[in-house]
């Protein structure tokens, strides 16, 4: 397997295997996984070091060194890989085990929205605000789409930083 991919997918199946010990760990401690998960605080660190990681091995294994246009590449793929894992694993525990984690979700967003009506009124309209509302009533496959979507704009946007980094400078030709 080309190095381009085998680093990315290398990278990404840790990051899940974290994804998914944290779940354990947060069901253990009686939080919810989704909840949790799902944050920014916690996806965004996690997701940008892996993707460090993948980009620095591929750059020191790579007799070339790293042009940005690899380590971009690796990056969109990073994103990719640990984006269908990470929706996989949110899968799971809707599905398979049958969970009130992604009930309990929607709560917490619907509860968000009702705090927030004065203000949402006045931008949205009265109207507006209703058919926002009905969002928040979204269905498990809904919730792991706009999720999965978090995760692949956190990596469009950390991508082409660590790219620009850890670029290396071509070798002077002769």
């Amino acid at each position: 397997m080309n190095l381009l991919v085998k680093s990315p997918l290398r990278f990404s199946l840790i990051a899940a295997f974290f994804v998914i010990l944290m779940f354990f760990i947060l069901i253990m401690l009686d939080k919810n996984p989704v909840i949790y998960s799902s944050n920014i605080i916690f996806i965004g660190p996690l997701l940008s070091l892996f993707l460090f990681f993948a980009i620095k091995v591929f750059r020191d294994t790579n007799p070339d060194g790293l042009r940005f246009w690899q380590g971009f590449s690796i990056g969109i793929l990073y994103t990719l890989f640990f984006t269908l894992f990470y929706s996989i694993v949110l899968w799971s525990d809707a599905t398979l085990f049958e969970t009130d984690h992604f009930d309990e979700y929607r709560a917490m967003i619907i509860e968000k929205i009702i705090a927030g009506k004065d203000m949402l009124v006045d931008k949205m309209g009265e109207q507006g605000y209703q058919d926002y509302l009905k969002s928040g009533e979204s269905s498990n496959a809904r919730i792991i789409g706009s999720l999965a979507v978090n995760n692949i704009i956190i990596g469009a946007l950390v991508t082409p930083l660590i790219s620009l980094f850890m670029r290396t400078s071509e070798p002077k030709r002769v």
